[in-house]
C-alpha cells in the first residue's frame, strides 16, 4: 500500500506533461462555474437523499418524488447542510484560516472540533482514530480503519478541485492526499478521478473526454481505472438504456465482491454508479439526478458529485431552477433562498450561498497565482492565466501524537490455564438480527481468539453478543493461571466496532487476591480513555495499555460497562450490549 503514493506521483507528472498550453478564464466565468459547482451539488444532495440506500438488488423504477427534500428545506427555509456538502464548507473555512497549503495536523484539529456527530463508516472511523491520537493518513489505513474501502472520500473532497481550475494534476494530487484521511489503497481512486474531472471541467465540456482524461491520473493496473474502461464500454454498447450497465457493475462490484470489501457503500461500486449516471445523464443535471437516484446504492453521494460537476461544465445556468427554487417556495427569489443552514456540524456558522461562492472564488484566485498562474485586467475584467502543469506536493508531517509503551515484558496470556469471559461464544441468532457494517470475515465466534497473538484482520475479532436483552451489561475478559504470575501491564485491543456498539463506557483492570476476591487495580491508561462513550469518539482496532505497580496473582481481568446507544434501538431491537475484542495481553513484570 505504501508504494502506491510514489506510483501516483509518477502518473500525475506524466499526465500533467500532456497538458501544455496555459489556459485563460475570466473572473466572471470562474465565479459562474464555482456557483454551478456549489448549487449543482446542493441539488444532487438534497434531492438524492430521498433514495439513499433504497435500491440495491434492483434499480429504482420511478416516478421519483422528493417529499423529504421539500420537508427539510421547509424546516430551514433554504438549503441545509449534509455530509455531501458540509465538509467542503468546513475545508473552505479551514483554508481561509490556515492558507491553501493546509496540513493533516490542521485537518485533524478542524475535524475534532467541528465534527461531533452525523458521520458514518470510514469518516466515523477516522474521527475516532483522531481522538485516539492518530494523525492522518494513519486514520485511513486499512490496518486501523476497517472501512477504508468505503465511499466516504468521494463525497467530501470536491472543493480541492474547484479551487484548482484547469490544474488537473494538482487537483488529482491533493484529492489523493485528502482521501487518505479516511481511506486507503484502491478506495482513494474515485476521489482522484473526481478531482481531476472537476478541475478539467472548467475548460473541457465533453463528458467522455473528461472521464478518459481523468482516468490517466491513476496508475495502469488500478482497479477503478479498469472499472472506468468497462463503464465506457458498456455505455458505448448500449447508449440508450443504462439498466444493463448498472446490472453488470452491480454484479461485479456488489454481488460478486470479496466479503472483505462487499458493501452497498463500496467506493468502486458507487464510483461506477457515478460514472454511469454522468454518461447516461448526457450533461443534463435533472436527468443525471433521476438516473443517479435509480442507480441506487448510496445514491445521494453520486448525485451530489455529478450534478456539481455538470454545474462546473456549463455554469450556474445549467442548474435547474425548479429544483433550486421549487414552486413550493414562492417567496424565494434566489436559489435555495440564498441560505445554507448548518444542521450537522458543531459551531459551524450558517451562511449566504452567494457568500460561500464568492469566498470559494477568492481561494481559487489565490490558488491560481500560487501555482504559477497570473492575472491581468482588460476592459475592467480580470483574466486569469492558469498553469495546467501545476502539481501538488504534500507536506511532511508526523503520523501520530502519542506512542504506546515499548518496554514490555513477556506476554503471559498464551500460558493461561483458562480464559475468563462473561460471554464465551457469540449468539448467532442475535448477531444475525443486527444491522452490521463490518464484513463477516473479520469475526470470530468464540473468545478463544483473544490470546492467539493476532490483533487484527480476518477472523480476529470476537463479538461478545449474548442472547437478546435490553439490560446494560458489565463485560469482562481475563485469564487464570495454575501458578501465580507477576504482572505490571495489561494491553486491551479493540476489534472493528459496529455503528451501534462494541466498546466500553469505562474499563479498568482487576486481580484476584488470596481470598478469591476481585480487587480493582489503580492503573495509568495509555492513551487516555475516550472522554465520551459516544460512537464518534471510539477507535476501531485501538490498543489501550494499563500500567500499574506489579501485582502477584493467579488471575487478572479487565472489566467495564458496555456502551449502549438508544438511537440504534429502532434498527437493532433488543440486542444485548457487547464488546469487540481481538486480543488481551498480560505482561510479566521485569
Amino acid at each position: 500500500m505504501r508504494k502506491y503514493f510514489p506510483i501516483l506521483i509518477a502518473v500525475l507528472l506524466l499526465a500533467a506533461s500532456c497538458v501544455q498550453q496555459p489556459r485563460e478564464i475570466t473572473r466572471t466565468q470562474l465565479r459562474d462555474k464555482i456557483a454551478g459547482a456549489w448549487l449543482g451539488q446542493m441539488v444532487g444532495n438534497i434531492y438524492g437523499l430521498e433514495y439513499e440506500n433504497k435500491f440495491v438488488d434492483e434499480p429504482g423504477e420511478g416516478p421519483f418524488v422528493f417529499n423529504k427534500a421539500i420537508r427539510k428545506m421547509t424546516a430551514v427555509d433554504g438549503a441545509f447542510s449534509d455530509d455531501d456538502t458540509d465538509v467542503e464548507y468546513l475545508y473552505l473555512m479551514m483554508m481561509e484560516k490556515y492558507g491553501l497549503d493546509i496540513t493533516y495536523a490542521q485537518v485533524r484539529e478542524g475535524w475534532m472540533y467541528h465534527i461531533r456527530d452525523r458521520v458514518w463508516l470510514a469518516n466515523r472511523a477516522a474521527l475516532g482514530l483522531m481522538h485516539y491520537g492518530f494523525m492522518p493518513p494513519m486514520t485511513g489505513r486499512k490496518e486501523y480503519n476497517p472501512h477504508w474501502f468505503q465511499i466516504d472520500p468521494q463525497l467530501i473532497n470536491e472543493i480541492w478541485a474547484y479551487t484548482a481550475p484547469g490544474m488537473p494534476a494538482y487537483a488529482a494530487g491533493i484529492s489523493d492526499w485528502a482521501a487518505r484521511i479516511t481511506s486507503d489503497d484502491w478506495a482513494v481512486s474515485p476521489t482522484v478521478v473526481y478531482g481531476a474531472m472537476y478541475s478539467e471541467a472548467f475548460f473541457e465540456s465533453d463528458i467522455p473526454t473528461l472521464i478518459r482524461h481523468a482516468k490517466e491520473y491513476l496508475p495502469r493496473g488500478d482497479r477503478f481505472r479498469a472499472i472506468i474502461d468497462e463503464c465506457l464500454k458498456l455505455w458505448q454498447e448500449n447508449p440508450d438504456d443504462w439498466k444493463p450497465a448498472r446490472k453488470a457493475m452491480a454484479e461485479k462490484l456488489y454481488f460478486n465482491e470479496d466479503d472483505l470489501s462487499k458493501s452497498i457503500w463500496n467506493a468502486d461500486l458507487n464510483g461506477a454508479m457515478g460514472i454511469l449516471s454522468l454518461l447516461y445523464g448526457e450533461g443534463d443535471i435533472d436527468k443525471t439526478l433521476l438516473i443517479g437516484c435509480a442507480m441506487g446504492f448510496d445514491c445521494d453521494n453520486q448525485t451530489a458529485t455529478m450534478c456539481g460537476l455538470l454545474g462546473v461544465i456549463n455554469g450556474v445556468g445549467n442548474v435547474p431552477m425548479d429544483r433550486a427554487i421549487p414552486a413550493e417556495f414562492p417567496h424565494w427569489t434566489k436559489p435555495f433562498n440564498d441560505r445554507y443552514i448548518n444542521v450537522t456540524r458543531y459551531d459551524m456558522p450558517d451562511a449566504s450561498i452567494e457568500d460561500i461562492i464568492e469566498r470559494t472564488v477568492v481561494l481559487a484566485e489565490k490558488n491560481i497565482l500560487a501555482r504559477g498562474g497570473s492575472v491581468r485586467e482588460e476592459d475592467g475584467e480580470l483574466i486569469y492565466t492558469v498553469n495546467p502543469k501545476a502539481r501538488y506536493v504534500k507536506p511532511v508531517e508526523p503520523e501520530a501524537s502519542f506512542s504506546l509503551p515499548a518496554d514490555r515484558g513477556r506476554n503471559l496470556a498464551p500460558e493461561a490455564a483458562e480464559i475468563l469471559a462473561l460471554t464465551r461464544e457469540t449468539d448467532r441468532a442475535t448477531l444475525d438480527s443486527c444491522w452490521l457494517t463490518i464484513p463477516v470475515s473479520y469475526r470470530a465466534y468464540t473468545v478463544d481468539v483473544i490470546n492467539d497473538g493476532i490483533v487484527g484482520g480476518p477472523g480476529a475479532a470476537f463479538y461478545s453478543l449474548g442472547e437478546k436483552s435490553n439490560a446494560p451489561k458489565r463485560d469482562y475478559f481475563g485469564y487464570r493461571w495454575d501458578e501465580p504470575v507477576t504482572t505490571d501491564m495489561i494491553s486491551f485491543h479493540y476489534g472493528p466496532l459496529e455503528e451501534f456498539g462494541g466498546w466500553y463506557s469505562n474499563l479498568h483492570p482487576e486481580y484476584l487476591d488470596a481470598e478469591g476476591n476481585w480487587v480493582p487495580i489503580e492503573a495509568e491508561v495509555i492513551p487516555a480513555w475516550p472522554f465520551s462513550d459516544e460512537v464518534f469518539f471510539q477507535p476501531h482496532n485501538g490498543e489501550f495499555v494499563f500500567r500499574f505497580p506489579a501485582v502477584t496473582t493467579t488471575a487478572v481481568r479487565v472489566i467495564g460497562d458496555d456502551a449502549t446507544l438508544v438511537h440504534w434501538h429502532k434498527y437493532t431491537k433488543d440486542v444485548s450490549a457487547f464488546i469487540s475484542i481481538t486480543e488481551l495481553q498480560v505482561y510479566e513484570a521485569k
